[in-house]
């Protein structure tokens, strides 16, 4: 039969791992925000969303892995990202990497239409 001392030893062994384990990543924008993402393609290499924002609207917060962007259509945004926010201009069919990483995007008074190719990591042999 097991001690009470171990048995809260062992509780508190438990409730440090939690506390202490690295944050789970943000919510897949995909399943969170369908409104402005949809799966187009996923298999275990890549993922491809198709991103619709309407004029001068916004997506909260999502972060995503690394990827390409290949815009359907020209656009103007801003990406709020942990090192301040950045103006992009995207040209239809031109191909941008957009760094793996939370973000928060303003579409200018175009909106936003575009494929955002994400690359999963390769699988270990």
């Amino acid at each position: 039969m097991k001690s009470f001392a171990s048995v809260r030893f062992a509780g508190l062994v438990a409730v440090v791992m939690v506390l202490c384990a690295s944050p789970a990543r943000a919510q897949d924008p995909a399943k969170s925000d369908p409104a402005h993402y949809k799966v187009e393609l996923e298999n275990d290499r890549v993922r491809v969303l198709h991103i619709t924002v309407e004029p001068n609207g916004k997506l909260e917060v999502n972060e995503l892995e690394n990827a390409v962007v290949v815009p359907l259509r020209d656009y103007e945004s801003t990406l709020k990202m942990a090192n301040g926010p950045t103006k992009v201009e995207r040209v239809t069919g031109k191909p941008a990497w957009v760094p793996a990483g939370r973000r928060e995007v303003e579409a200018g008074s175009k909106g936003v239409d575009a494929l955002l190719i994400e690359i999963k990591p390769a699988a270990s042999k």
